[in-house]
């Protein structure tokens, strides 16, 4: 019967012997003096759940209003939110698995990797079993033998580290090891699941670092990292790295500078410019003016241990990056993935690996050994046209002396070593080592590093990380099946964004910094621009030239007022 008293809609209904199907038995009127009421308190999330699940599969993210506007529109049944809510967590759950079961998986999944990828590192570790009590998810470490080899074969010995908070039911923190490969693309190294960012998780992934290393025969310890200023990085890279080379985040180490107070138009500029400097003299230059303008700065940057100005970096490396950019895009990447279940975003993760490379695989088969990669070739264009504006004269012995505007560079060609620093801290020849090499008729490829070339491009490349079937295709490991970690939830909801700082950008904004196009000062635009240097040179230029026509006795004419005959004149044509 219907809810409403005064209408007069009965039903009379049993169920058949299949406990499904209803037979009516009896059906008296319609719905017409109360209307249709759409809630309908027999409709379960489970009921939901089957007839929404093609929409949460094209979008797992699918707005709650949505659902509730799609479930109206089609069944015309109103549902309340907390109850959409759990029909989209429920249909997630069968689309990704459920959390608990995704760590049980894991020492399987391991397996997986050896068998499929043969000299892939994965490893799965978990708490000591105590008599009869199911062992508990610690970390894991995965690394595909193609991520390894094609690093250690063809890449610059630098790797980019950073951590990244994830926002399923259990939290966590994925640690990332980035490298990058000859044609400035990111190169994923390895990848760590662990509980907190501390001391003991840091030593647990360069310890795993350094075996997936040994493993592959590299006894080597003098790598370059580069991250930002995270806790527990320093001693326990060291600990396992002795001779490790850290660099640490420019951006980072600004933006930790603006929060000790130090900050403003002027010594953000010269701080990038100390930041960006490939020698001593521009580094001190820049180091010296902000020693005016803010002395404390000064002694606050002298005393980070870490490499943060081009200047000091290793010239065997190769690499320029004084940023974590490469590590962040690589960041930027996963974060679709990482409220999902830890096995589903490991295979997220991993698939989206195993595109990237195998297009790069399929790439690498067409270039020639002596090619250059597309970033290399496009840089050495640009430094080629503006080598134009640069004079060489030979010096005699292989030394040569570029004239750039009003600043000499000494250039050693057989040493490839130019004065600005640039050749040797890049691999790619700067603009004076350009026209040096042009002046002496020579090819510009000849000298740029092995690194950027195609033999190093196929090294990199040389293998592809192979597919995996699913888990219902998987074989029976006798592997204990783990409990996921104990966790502590904190009050309220859930947090999903990370909360930003008070210096950095807001989210969704490209560029909150406004540049002005007169003085090319940062803080304000050209219609507000009140000063500046082109504002200033402006201005003494015109005080030149009244001064100098103000001396001249064979200066203009000076301009006659118009008469008023004259103006009345104009008045009554325009009229």
């Amino acid at each position: 019967m219907c809810l409403v008293e005064s209408c007069n809609w009965r039903i009379h209904a049993c169920v058949l012997l299949d406990g499904v199907s209803w037979a009516i038995k009896t059906l008296v009127s319609e719905h017409k003096s109360c209307g249709r009421l759409e809630e309908n308190p027999m409709v379960t999330s489970q009921w939901l759940c089957t007839k929404l699940l093609p929409d949460i599969e094209a979008n797992p993210e699918i707005p709650i209003k949505t659902l509730q506007r799609k479930a109206l529109g089609i069944y015309r049944v109103q549902v309340k939110q907390r109850l959409m809510y759990k029909v989209r967590s429920l249909g997630r759950q069968q689309i990704y698995g459920g959390f608990d079961e995704s760590y049980a998986l894991l020492p399987s999944y391991a397996e997986m990797i050896k068998s499929t990828n043969p000299g892939s590192y994965a490893l799965v570790t978990w708490t000591a079993d105590s008599g009869n009590v199911t062992p508990r998810f610690k970390a894991c470490f995965f690394s595909f033998a193609a991520q390894v080899r094609g690093f250690l074969r063809g890449c610059r010995p630098i790797i980019g580290i950073d951590g990244a908070h994830l926002s399923g039911y259990y939290k966590g923190i994925l640690l990332t090891a980035v490298a990058i490969d000859g044609n400035n693309e990111i190169f994923p190294l390895a990848y760590s699941i662990v509980s907190t960012e501390s001391m003991d998780t840091w030593s647990y992934f360069f310890r795993s670092l350094k075996a997936l290393f040994v493993q592959h025969g590299c006894q080597r310890d003098d790598w370059t990292f580069i991250s930002d200023r995270m806790r527990g990085v320093e001693s326990s890279l060291y600990d396992v790295f002795p001779k490790a080379v850290r660099r640490v985040c420019a951006q980072h180490l600004y933006t930790n500078c603006r929060q000790a107070g130090y900050s403003g138009t002027a010594f953000h500029d010269l701080f990038w410019v100390a930041a960006d400097a490939y020698n001593p003299y521009v580094f001190n230059k820049a180091m010296e003016k902000i020693g005016k303008l803010i002395p404390e700065a000064v002694g606050y940057l002298d005393k980070v241990p870490e490499q943060w100005s081009r200047h000091k970096f290793d010239v065997g490396v190769t690499c320029d990056h004084n940023t974590t950019n490469f590590v962040e895009s690589f960041n930027a990447c996963t974060k679709p993935f990482r409220d999902l279940p830890v096995l589903s975003l490991l295979e997220e993760i991993r698939s989206w690996c195993m595109t990237k490379i195998g297009a790069r695989f399929d790439k690498a088969v067409d270039i020639g050994p002596d090619q250059l990669t597309p970033y290399a070739t496009k840089e050495l264009e640009e430094r080629s046209a503006d080598s134009r504006f640069c004079y060489a004269t030979n010096a005699g012995g292989g030394e040569f002396e570029v004239l750039d505007g009003h600043v000499k560079f000494p250039i050693r060609l057989a040493a490839r070593v130019c004065g600005c620093g640039k050749w040797q801290g890049c691999g790619i020849p700067c603009k004076h080592a350009i026209r040096v090499i042009y002046h002496q008729r020579l090819n510009p490829t000849d000298f740029v590093s092995p690194y950027f070339k195609g033999a190093a491009y196929k090294l990199t490349y040389s293998e592809h990380i192979h597919p995996m079937p699913d888990s219902t295709q998987w074989p029976t490991f006798e592997l204990p099946r783990i409990l996921p970690p104990l966790m502590r939830r904190a009050a309220g909801r859930p947090a999903k964004q990370r909360r930003r700082g008070a210096h950095e950008k807001k989210r969704g904004k490209r560029n909150t910094t406004v540049k002005c196009g007169k003085c090319k000062q940062i803080g304000h635009n050209s219609r507000t621009c009140k000063g500046g240097s082109t504002a200033k040179q402006r201005k003494e230029s015109a005080a030149a030239a009244a001064g100098s026509a103000g001396a001249s006795t064979s200066g203009a004419r000076k301009r006659k007022a118009p008469t008023s005959n004259a103006s009345s004149s104009k008045k009554s044509k325009a009229a």
